[in-house]
């Protein structure tokens, strides 16, 4: 069974989906990715500008602009190779294809957030300040 604990690494936080596959993308007043492991899954949400690196190209994507999200949707049924979120509130999902999604902090508003199993959560402040839950431990959040 999958461990959904935030591991904290050099620089920042291992995100637990890796090697896991996009299984719904969606919109709303945000784009979310999300993760199934069995009966349990996360979800990426991004609120703000985002960028998808595939194929040497760069897509600068916001969620206010639904109609030129394709290249994210894109991403549905790819696998994580890996995934990380700087003590600078970066966020980057490496995916096994080539292709990287990143997220840069937002001055004024949370530019991301991962949530799922036990409580397990971590949502990028407005200035880049990650803020971490780990999965049943109820405490309360942790900061880079």
């Amino acid at each position: 069974m999958r461990s959904w604990d935030l591991q904290r690494s050099e620089g920042g936080w291992r995100l637990p989906i890796e090697h896991c596959r996009v299984s719904r993308c969606f919109v709303d007043h945000a784009f979310a990715l999300e993760f199934h492991e069995g009966e349990q899954s996360a979800v990426v949400r991004i609120e703000g500008t985002f960028a998808i690196r595939d194929q040497g190209r760069v897509h600068r994507l916001t969620p206010s602009a639904p109609k030129e999200l394709g290249p994210a949707v894109g991403l549905f049924g790819q696998v994580v190779r890996s995934a990380t979120a700087s003590t600078r509130g970066e966020l980057e999902i490496a995916f096994e294809d080539g292709g990287v999604l990143s997220v840069q902090p937002d001055a004024r508003y949370e530019a991301w957030e991962i949530y799922g199993p036990d409580g397990m959560r971590a949502v990028c402040t407005p200035g880049g300040e990650v803020s971490v839950w780990q999965p049943k431990d109820g405490s309360a959040p942790r900061s880079s």
